[in-house]
């Protein structure tokens, strides 16, 4: 196998993710001829074919394209990084950190995060991506991601979580329910009333857990993947649900949050990393959610609005 070329490697994320040639030429300002030749230059040293190439149809990966894809993009996330670490040790923190978070974490944490970060690092800058967890734990080990801030959830063991703050469920509640104002409720005193479920993958089995260890069946009467909706439904008196994280700036949402009666699991919120260097600017991104993150989190439960 002849020495691979870090600029074809590109080349090749580039096609994968434009769906033909003629759109990653133009979006890597090159010719077309430069990327079909750079193509079959690497598949040769390869020894396999990437691509299914067929005159007027979409740019296909072969079989052995998909199966060597994540590897390609961890080596060009890696070049990255090391180009970035390198700056970095002329120039602390400058580049992008690229974190994702959890979509019911990045709403309540991330922004005030990354408004500080700004504010100390202002030479460096942060893309964020949201999603559900095995999305995130995919991009991570890709490369895509240099952090993921999530939960102790279903994560792989060549992850590297770093438990920052224990955060138990509490029982979302319309404001004018009559157990709104109570310190602590059992599940089981809404044993009668539609349940609103958060319904993300991993997640669904650590409310499973919740239920199991209140001796409640759950039984949800509405399934949601989106925490606003969710909300929004129990504001309007549509059910209850069951949440981790209380906004610190809530205004008046309508919403009351109870800590929930007896021993029920909790969960850590941390930062999940893959095993490789980070750049100075993601290092200092780490230190600062660190650091801040146990603040951001709210306290206060059962407050009516």
């Amino acid at each position: 196998m002849s020495e691979l070329n870090l600029r074809q490697i590109r080349y090749v994320v580039a096609m994968a993710d434009a769906g033909s040639i003629s759109a990653a030429a133009r979006s890597l300002d090159v010719t077309q001829p430069t990327l079909s030749t750079s193509l079959r230059e690497l598949e040769h040293s390869l020894g396999v074919a990437l691509f299914v190439r067929s005159r007027g149809r979409p740019l296909t990966m072969t079989a052995e394209g998909r199966v060597l894809l994540p590897e390609i993009r961890r080596l060009v996330a890696h070049a990255d990084d090391v180009a970035q670490r390198a700056s970095g040790l002329a120039a602390p923190a400058t580049g992008t950190v690229r974190v994702g978070s959890l979509v019911t974490v990045a709403p309540v944490v991330v922004p005030p995060l990354i408004r500080e970060f700004r504010a100390q690092q202002p030479d460096a800058g942060v893309s964020v991506v949201t999603a559900d967890q095995r999305e995130l734990l995919v991009a991570l080990d890709t490369g895509d991601l240099h952090m993921v801030l999530t939960y102790d959830l279903d994560i792989d063991d060549g992850v590297h979580f770093i438990p920052i703050a224990k955060v138990a469920p509490k029982v979302l509640l319309p404001s004018a329910h009559p157990l709104a104002g109570r310190r602590s409720v059992a599940l089981s005193a809404l044993a009668g009333e539609p349940f609103v479920l958060l319904d993300l993958p991993v997640s669904v089995d650590y409310f499973q857990a919740v239920f199991l260890a209140a001796g409640v069946s759950m039984r949800p009467a509405m399934r949601c993947s989106d925490l606003s909706f969710v909300r929004g439904l129990v504001a309007e008196h549509l059910g209850y649900s069951v949440v981790n994280l209380v906004p610190s700036q809530r205004g008046d949402d309508g919403l009351s949050y109870v800590c929930i009666d007896g021993p029920v699991p909790q969960l850590q919120l941390g930062l999940a990393m893959a095993d490789r260097a980070l750049p100075a600017a993601a290092d200092e991104f780490a230190v600062l959610v660190r650091a801040r993150l146990p603040k951001l989190l709210a306290t206060r439960t059962g407050r009516r609005s």
